[in-house]
């Protein structure tokens, strides 16, 4: 396995190298000492709010949220600076004084109206995210929201990168997005298609200000062309590193290497519906009893990662030892196959003279999924279930899922980057869910999550949310693979960059340069 998976992150690293020195040089900041270049893999986007969900607004702390995440994942003040829930469906927040928008005008409790109403129009997950009917300004800094049901995640919700707080100067005329208008530390600055978006620090920001004056996201999607930016000193900062290139970095004092677990998740999400072998609960329990977690870490991402036993990592606030892990256990498993009506011929699983096979379909856009996809079919092949794998962008795998021709769609998700389990299994699992293209269905599923929404924090909620979570292990609509561990790089005069347990957070204005 691991020559094959080598083959998959081999690299013309000579070629590449060629390729940024004949390309013309970038402009350079006045004084380079005040300004971060970031190299990223996502082109950062900033005059479309419809792209990841808006996340790079958060990301790059342009626009604030009502509430935040500390490094603990709690619930900290952001815009709120406090909130309660004087009746099931009425959140009231007290709004903090004296901010102002990128543009000058006022932030108060008309603004983050405006802001949230626009928001739930313009992006439909919005909507399903906050579950609001309606928002009253009560005054100039009491904003009170109605749910259509009791709807205690909401402030985990509002952490969301989705909800942040966009000035009115951010749309048109006619309530079209132009250009992000925050109250963020960093404003808006420039853009340029395919190449890099700059912000400036805002000397107006409410909270403790920047020590650097701009931050430059640069755009360069090839995986090793980011680690050589960083090493031939084009940029400061990197993300979304190959793990041999974390392996090679951490040797070098020349650069500073994080690496920390955060939210998100590797899994492959089964095809419960009539199309696939997998609308059998005993061949899902199968496949996780045969694939070893521990093997696809090492083999696939070079150790950057932690096995996946279930959905929710150990460290994430709503599990318990409660959730039974899953194991590898090939003998149960042989037994759930044979009584699913296949038998072991030649080292294989058929049924009726079938082979049993398994289709595989991943995007290339993220570097690690070919590996991880390609660790997956090798353990399974290895176990005697036949596998076909398909790469695609994520759009041309999406097209294929909603229509159920796959079996296994192998995925990346952040469930855990609210803080509340209601952002993940409620969006993505509920048989009503517009996210749920795995066609499957669980009454009981469903009544629990409904539930649990509705809930305070408690036993009572704690309970429903640990069942939920037991019936993703029995059921298996999923096979967890790894949990994140988010890793970046920078050069060693950068100080002050922790990575942020939500994934969704640089806060590059506690971030110094030497």
């Amino acid at each position: 396995m691991s020559s094959l998976l080598s083959r998959l992150r081999g690299t013309v690293l000579a070629a590449l190298a060629a390729a940024l020195l004949a390309a013309p040089a970038p402009a350079l900041a006045e004084d380079a000492s005040d300004t971060l270049v970031v190299a990223t893999m996502w082109e950062a986007l900033p005059l479309s709010m419809k792209p990841r969900r808006s996340r790079f607004f958060n990301e790059s702390e342009i626009l604030d949220t009502l509430v935040k995440l500390d490094f603990e994942m709690n619930l900290i003040p952001g815009l709120a600076t406090s909130w309660e829930r004087p009746e099931p469906k009425t959140w009231r927040f007290t709004l903090r004084e004296g901010v102002t928008f990128h543009d000058g005008s006022a932030f108060d409790a008309d603004a983050a109206k405006f802001s949230l109403e626009r928001v739930i129009a313009l992006l439909p997950y919005a909507a399903d995210l906050l579950n609001i009917t309606s928002i009253r300004a009560v005054s100039p800094l009491v904003l009170e929201v109605e749910t259509s049901e009791p709807f205690a995640a909401l402030p985990n919700q509002l952490t969301d990168a989705i909800t942040g707080i966009y000035g009115k100067a951010s749309f048109d005329a006619a309530g079209e997005f132009v250009s992000p208008v925050g109250t963020g530390p960093w404003k808006f600055a420039d853009y340029r298609k395919q190449d890099r978006t700059i912000v400036e620090r805002f000397d107006g920001y409410w909270g403790e200000a920047p020590s650097l004056k701009t931050i430059e996201y640069r755009y360069i999607p090839d995986h090793n062309a980011r680690a050589l930016a960083l090493e031939t000193g084009e940029v400061d900062f990197v993300v979304h590193l190959l793990p041999s290139d974390v392996a090679r970095l951490s040797r070098d004092e020349k650069f500073n290497v994080y690496a920390e677990e955060s939210a998100g998740i590797y899994y492959g999400a089964f095809n419960a519906g009539e199309n696939s072998v997998l609308a059998d609960a005993r061949i899902r329990r199968a496949v996780n009893l045969l694939v070893d977690r521990e093997i696809v870490v090492k083999g696939a991402l070079d150790g950057i990662g932690n096995p996946a036993w279930t959905f929710f990592p150990a460290t994430f606030p709503w599990t318990t030892e409660d959730v039974t892990p899953h194991k590898v256990d090939p003998e149960a498993a042989a037994s759930l196959l044979t009584e699913a009506g296949y038998e072991k011929s030649d080292g294989k699983w058929v049924k009726d003279g079938a082979p049993l096979t398994l289709r595989l379909l991943s995007y290339s856009s993220r570097a690690e999924m070919a590996t991880i996809t390609e660790a997956l079919a090798i353990l399974l092949q290895q176990q005697g279930i036949a596998t076909e794998i398909q790469m695609f962008t994520w759009e041309g795998m999406l097209d294929l899922v909603k229509k159920g021709e796959y079996d296994v769609s192998v995925v990346f998700w952040t469930p855990e980057m609210t803080g509340h389990p209601d952002l993940h299994l409620k969006s993505q699992f509920h048989s009503k869910a517009g996210l749920n293209h795995q066609f499957w269905v669980n009454e009981e599923f469903d009544a629990l999550v409904d539930k649990g929404r509705t809930l305070d924090p408690g036993p009572e909620v704690l309970a429903a949310y640990v069942r939920a979570q037991q019936i993703l292990q029995d059921d298996a609509p999923i096979i967890p693979l790894v949990h994140k561990v988010y890793v970046a790089a920078s050069k060693a005069g950068v100080e002050g960059f922790r990575v942020h347990p939500s994934g969704f957070f640089y806060n590059f204005k506690a971030v110094s340069k030497k």
